[in-house]
């Protein structure tokens, strides 16, 4: 593991800025007012270089509660953290916050530091060591070892140096060939150089002249330069301290909390599902829509809780919630982030991401409150498999790319979850996409009861077409697969599809008592008019037919061969219309041209007629029309 990010914790004033100078030579106090005032304030920062030779980044955070804020903006993304102890005061009030934010954030790995151990008898020590293995009990530190020394004297610095080299060792190295993300930890201006942005590399890689969005706001720029731990380089990976200058961009444009990342990846979101848990003790219930003080990686923003299956979070209790943010931030699914009580300000618990670009949700709804339960489900127990299904569900109809995009899983995992839920009956394919199958029932339903109540409606219409029996089904299942899906109706013959119509399968037009002597009515005006037809309004006044049977009656008749649709409002009988046809094909046997005159005397009609043919026939691609006349194409000579 080429690089990685140790980090302190504990309360102010027990010795971890003093400890990380004495460990790595740097005074991570770079602010006037921390000097003054003798204080960590803000988060700073030193490169460590380990005695097996590898580079680690060292995070220095406030002890202080009033900048707590800060110390969470620091503590996202430690590999290892030292929990400092002075061992003149022993556990005091931060150092159990601190401790419980570290739990919460689910780092795992960690040494428990006593300084100042000049200034106390041994005997003294080890009561603190006792209380410090007490208050450890059921965290994460508990296993963890223990290690004195005193940064004034130098006792046991080496030791402690050595010590975190062995328990780096087998640290499984950061994600370097995952998609860019860095959060924001400080922005500034440097004069001549413009804007910086400083922040541990989460996961990815970064290049000089690379692309990159800053997210939010959700602009673009480019990287001018990399510095990792004040050298220039080339390119960073995944667990440096990075500041990068970028080009393009003002510092105003930049909080804390932004993401630096791959354009087009992230997008910001201001609701998150999530898992939350209330601390043991948290001195307060929490009501729902509570406001709460929010923080995720090095994002600070106030947020109001939706408590989904209950109406109150007791101490110590753990539930579904919906985080509606005052402010956007990125999240990914499985993100932790740590909640603190309004005011006044403690820390009264935290919790996982779920899902970061959820529906909105109602409360009190069963089917919700049981996904999430099982997005919380670690990947290896179902948890990937159920959000897959989920933004299936959600999505309607996804191919494995647009599921990629919405889950941040691989393709290989997306693809094994897609296959092993095919396996058990539940997703299969439409087209390209998968979709549920219990959707894809449902929607076949839907389709051939539409279709069923179509033809009960209209007995005398071949079919509905294609565009309005989609209405009958959600937006979001896209024409692709609309496509598809019919497709596969037909091919189960449960549908037939004609053109742009479709009915059930095998299902033909009878018309029959009062419907039939109207269609002989029509059919007789049609023929009888040869090439000068009545209008449509004309026929049905004519047959004692409403203009309310319109379509149902003209379709029938079109779609039985009798008549022939030339424009919107007028048809032919198809004697006339081949009639038509046949006096252009003797024409143009003797003739290369033909005008509109010409064809208006030749059928014995009106300019009128003779020109809506004449278009007509050129859309067949019978004729061409060249200036002012037409010229045969598909006709030939006869």
């Amino acid at each position: 593991m080429e690089q990685l990010i140790i980090g302190t914790a504990g309360h102010v004033d027990h010795g971890k800025t003093v400890l990380i100078s004495a460990l790595t030579g740097v005074d991570t106090d770079r602010l006037q007012e921390e000097k003054q005032r003798g204080i960590s304030i803000d988060l700073g920062f030193a490169p460590f270089k380990l005695p097996g030779g590898r580079l680690a980044g060292v995070v220095d955070v406030p002890g202080h509660e009033k900048f707590i804020h800060n110390m969470l903006a620091g503590a996202a993304g430690l590999d290892l953290v030292m929990l400092v102890v002075d061992a003149t005061e022993g556990v005091m009030p931060q150092t159990r916050e601190h401790l419980d934010i570290l739990q919460l954030l689910g780092i795992s790995n960690g040494i428990v530091v006593i300084t100042k151990i000049d200034l106390v008898e041994e005997e003294w020590r080890e009561l603190v060591e006792d209380e410090i293995r007490e208050e450890l009990k059921g965290s994460f530190l508990e296993e963890a070892p223990v290690h004195s020394v005193s940064a004034v004297t130098g006792q046991g610095i080496e030791e402690l140096k050595a010590m975190i080299d062995r328990l780096t060792e087998d640290l499984a190295p950061r994600n370097s060939t995952a998609p860019l993300r860095l959060p924001v930890d400080r922005s500034f201006v440097i004069a001549g150089f413009g804007t910086v942005v400083t922040g541990t590399l989460v996961q990815g890689s970064v290049r000089v002249g690379q692309t990159v969005a800053v997210v939010p706001p959700g602009l673009e720029t480019r990287v001018r330069n990399i510095q990792v731990h004040d050298r220039d380089v080339e390119e960073a990976k995944a667990g440096s301290r990075v500041a990068l200058n970028l080009s393009g961009i003002e510092r105003h444009e930049i909080l804390r909390g932004s993401v630096v990342s791959n354009p087009g990846y992230y997008s910001q979101t201001t609701l998150l599902d999530a898992w939350v848990e209330l601390l043991p003790g948290s001195p307060r219930r929490l009501k729902n829509l509570d406001p709460v003080h929010f923080f995720l990686g090095t994002v600070r923003t106030v947020a109001r809780l939706l408590l989904l299956d209950r109406d109150q979070l007791k101490p110590g209790e753990s539930a579904p919630v919906q985080c509606r943010l005052e402010r956007p931030l990125v999240a990914e699914r499985g993100d932790p982030f740590v909640i603190r009580s309004y005011s006044p300000m403690t820390t009264i618990g935290g919790g996982m991401v779920l899902d970061p670009y959820p529906e909105k949700h109602r409360r009190f709804r069963k089917e919700v409150s049981e996904r999430l339960r099982e997005l919380k489900q670690a990947p290896a127990e179902g948890g990937d498999a159920a959000f897959v299904r989920s933004k299936l569900e959600e999505l309607i109809a996804a191919d494995p790319a647009r599921l990629m995009k919405e889950t941040r899983l691989d393709e290989e995992r997306i693809k094994a979850i897609l296959e092993e839920y095919a396996e058990r009956g539940e997703v299969e394919k439409v087209g390209n996409a998968y979709i549920l199958s219990a959707i894809r029932q449902e929607f076949e339903t839907k389709l051939l009861f539409e279709l069923k109540r179509y033809h009960d409606k209209y007995p005398l219409s071949p079919g509905i077409s294609r565009a309005s029996l989609r209405g009958h089904l959600p937006r979001a299942f896209g024409q692709r697969e609309y496509d598809a899906f019919l497709e596969r109706l037909q091919g189960e013959e449960k549908v037939d599809v004609k053109s742009d119509l479709v009915s059930l399968y095998n299902f033909k037009p009878e018309p029959a008592g009062k419907d039939k002597l109207i269609l002989e009515d029509l059919s007789e005006q049609y023929r009888s008019g040869k090439l000068q037809p009545p209008s449509v309004k004309e026929a049905l006044d004519k047959a004692g037919a409403g203009q309310a049977r319109r379509d149902e009656l003209f379709n029938y008749l079109q779609a039985s061969g009798i008549l022939v649709k030339v424009s919107e409002d007028l048809y032919f009988h198809r004697e006339a219309y081949q009639g038509a046809v046949d006096l252009l094909r003797r024409h143009f046997s003797e003739n290369d041209t033909l005008t509109l005159a010409q064809f208006r005397d030749l059928a014995g009609t009106s300019r009128k007629y003779a020109q809506a043919l004449l278009e007509h026939f050129d859309q067949q691609k019978l004729t061409r029309r060249v200036e002012d006349h037409r010229v045969a194409v598909k006709l030939g000579r006869s």
